[in-house]
């Protein structure tokens, strides 16, 4: 064995605890230092005698810091998430701004109204209300769409932050790695800490996961996989665009060596803050801009059908109270052709609407006279609609005729009968090219009032039915229903002459001139003749079983053709409860000056208790309330508020306790230092005692020999 003089022991031992000392000085100097990892000096014994202070290691357990990364992006998510649901569950509590509010008062007033149609005052007070209504509307609609424009600043304003933590881990992993074998004044450590932050800032805005490597650097991963910083120093940035929609985010990552290639992200890859505002804006704000604005179609749909089945204080038909809004569609960036697609809900369709967006996509296009598309549900994350058998929703078109250039009605399947279609460029479609209509999404900030004058309101029957002074039997009117009121030649057109008037001979679809219906004259107690104001008998129907709905029964028998080829003529109904004679005659007019009467208005109210929108997009036919439909909206908030609220709490439960064994072993424990810088003191002032004996002894020696 190499023997090593005592003087030289004594050195060595001088360093080493020199070396202890600083370390844990400076361990006790960073003890207020955010993400300073506590650090320890290896001593070794050296093999010639003494002791060598090998290295300064920090004090880590990747287990304890992994997990704290985890619960870190889990906090980060649920924080973020609940804070803006708190901010919408305050708004949706709020009468002030309430859409429920809004209808009811809009709803009391026009039963007001209904009670006594001919008080101009109390219709001017419908008109009021029903314009405070669509504000309502409209400001909740602001309030949405204005949110997602802040998720879509806050979006931008994290994504930039991420980009940067990941620039900088990637920049710390080289300095590291530069360092990882030299002296351990190299400060390599410190870098390792910074670094460490860096990781533990980037896991608040999205979920991750590390991997140590044995030259000190660490790459990272998103927690679905995809690379963020790599083994060769390269790493991927998060970008965002919008295709359709400009004002949706989509997350992407592009690789930072501008190869061109991106790598989509869906929103269960992010987790963290970046995650959280995904979450909030897909879960939560665009489906209630929409579901919003289904309500609003539905509602102000509802109103106009039933208002132009009445008669106003002018003795004119009814009009529409609201505008019914057209939509532009979204072109995709892919898109070949130049061609532009146009939709709307057409006239009753309100109550069919669902709350998705609708895609087209052109499968043969070209034509100047017809075109072949596809038409798809979708949800406002992109995803289809689903059936409830988890079926996608569409419906293929072929030969769909465009030569007109105006709208076309979807043909009943999947998803006809509720919005129509333009195309007006002709041959401008390219196969594949594809557009995204958003119906729901636009409604509510688009809808209007068509009227500020409260004798639009159509409070009475366009109709009324009188029987016959000298009529014997005891048959009376129980009631008079009007279906369609339209004044058009097309197959669609009613027995109102937009004049005040039934269309009398000539003047109706009868292909002999005879007028529309008019009179019923029954020649027994269960048969009747059906004739027009000229006498002339359209229809006779004998041995009736009932005596609901007359014109029904006799368009049953059948009667004229050109009747029959309407698609609801004439229009209008009777029913006569009692016993009639033969004779007895019932005569059909038109309601001039009838403004007494306040039938259409008792339906116009009655539309408030009334199943006229649908439940959901899924293609179920299951219908609710106006009212109902809000509600469920505003019960989701609150319920995902309070479930926000849960996870939160139990995030911070998470996170804290991660944070607790991080700190357990890395943090700096004062009494711990203290007691080392004691021990280390002790050994410092043994090895000079050590080094004053052997100088002592030296200088015996040389007494000695001297």
């Amino acid at each position: 064995m190499i023997q090593t003089d005592i003087f030289t022991i004594a050195s060595s031992g001088l360093n080493a605890q020199q070396g202890l000392l600083n370390t844990t000085a400076n361990n006790i100097a960073n003890v207020n230092t955010e993400g300073y990892v506590r650090q320890k000096g290896i001593l070794q014994e050296q093999d010639v005698g003494g002791v060598l202070l090998g290295n300064v290691e920090r004090v880590v357990d990747r287990f304890a810091q992994e997990q704290h990364v985890r619960d870190t992006s889990s906090l980060g998510e649920a924080n973020q998430y609940l804070q803006k649901l708190n901010q919408l569950d305050n708004i949706f509590a709020s009468e002030a701004i309430s859409a429920a509010e809004g209808m009811s008062r809009y709803f009391a007033a026009l039963q007001t109204a209904t009670d006594d149609p001919n008080n101009v005052a109390s219709r001017e007070i419908v008109i009021s209300e029903a314009e405070a209504m669509i504000k309502r509307f409209n400001n909740i609609d602001g309030y949405l769409e204005t949110s997602v424009e802040v998720v879509n600043e806050e979006l931008d304003d994290k994504l930039e932050q991420a980009n940067d933590l990941i620039q900088q881990i990637a920049d710390l992993n080289a300095q590291i790695k530069s360092t990882q074998f030299a002296p351990q004044t190299s400060g390599s450590e410190s870098v390792k800490n910074q670094r460490d932050q860096a990781i533990l800032a980037l896991s608040e805005l999205a979920e991750i996961t590390t991997q140590p490597r044995t030259d000190g650097s660490t790459l990272v991963f998103m927690g679905s996989g995809q690379a963020l910083v790599l083994e060769d120093g390269s790493f991927n940035v998060f970008s965002d665009n919008g295709n359709p929609d400009p004002t949706y985010k989509d997350l992407v990552l592009v690789a930072s060596d501008n190869t061109n290639v991106s790598i989509p992200l869906s929103d269960e890859d992010l987790g963290g803050e970046l995650g959280g505002l995904i979450r909030y804006r897909d879960e939560i704000l665009e489906p209630n801009i929409r579901e919003l604005g289904q309500i609003a179609l539905a509602i102000t749909d509802a109103m106009n059908e039933q208002n132009k089945l009445g008669m106003d204080l002018d003795n004119q038909l009814g009009t529409s109270l609201f505008t019914t809004p057209e939509f532009g569609a979204l072109t995709y960036e892919d898109n070949t052709g130049t061609g532009a697609v146009n939709a709307r809900v057409p006239d009753g369709g309100g109550a069919e609407i669902t709350s998705a967006d609708y895609q087209i996509t052109i499968t043969g296009g070209g034509g100047t006279t017809s075109i072949d598309f596809d038409i798809a549900l979708l949800n406002p994350d992109g995803s289809p609609v689903t059936d409830s058998s988890g079926a996608a929703i569409r419906q293929s078109l072929t030969g769909v005729d465009i030569s007109g250039g105006g709208f076309i009605t979807i043909p009943a399947g999947d998803i006809g009968g509720d919005i129509e279609i333009q195309f007006p460029d002709g041959t401008a479609y390219a196969d594949d090219d594809q557009f995204l209509i958003q119906p729901a999404k636009e409604a509510a900030s688009a809808i209007a009032m068509a009227t500020n004058r409260p004798e639009d309101l159509a409070l009475a029957s366009p109709v009324r039915v009188e029987s016959n002074l000298n009529n014997l039997g005891t048959a009376s009117v129980s009631s008079i229903s009007v279906t369609n009121t339209e004044v058009s030649a097309g197959t669609e057109g009613s027995a109102f002459d937009g004049a005040g008037g039934i269309q009398g001979p000539g003047a109706s679809p009868h292909t002999g001139g005879d007028g529309a219906p008019t009179t019923i004259v029954f020649t027994a107690a269960d048969s009747f003749e059906v004739r027009d104001s000229a006498g002339a008998v359209l229809a006779t129907v004998n041995g009736a079983s009932s005596l609901e709905n007359l014109l029904t029964q006799a368009a049953a028998v059948p009667w004229d053709a050109g009747f029959t080829g309407q698609d609801d003529y004439p229009g209008y109904d009777l029913s006569i409860e009692g016993i009639p004679q033969a004779g007895d005659t019932f005569t059909i007019a038109y309601n001039t000056d009838g403004f007494n009467d306040n039938s259409n208005g008792v339906k116009l109210a009655g539309l408030q208790e009334e199943d006229l929108m649908l439940r959901g997009n899924d293609g179920n036919s299951t219908q609710i309330t106006f009212h109902e439909a809000y509600a469920g909206i505003v019960t989701e908030v609150g319920s995902k508020t309070a479930s926000a609220q849960v996870e939160y709490d139990a995030a911070v439960a998470m996170e804290r306790q991660s944070k607790e064994w991080v700190d357990s072993v890395s943090g700096v424990n004062l009494d711990e230092e203290a007691s080392d810088l004691i021990r280390f003191q002790q050994a410092y002032a043994a090895s000079a005692r050590v080094l004053t004996t052997a100088q002592s002894l030296f200088q015996t020696i040389l007494g000695a020999v001297s």
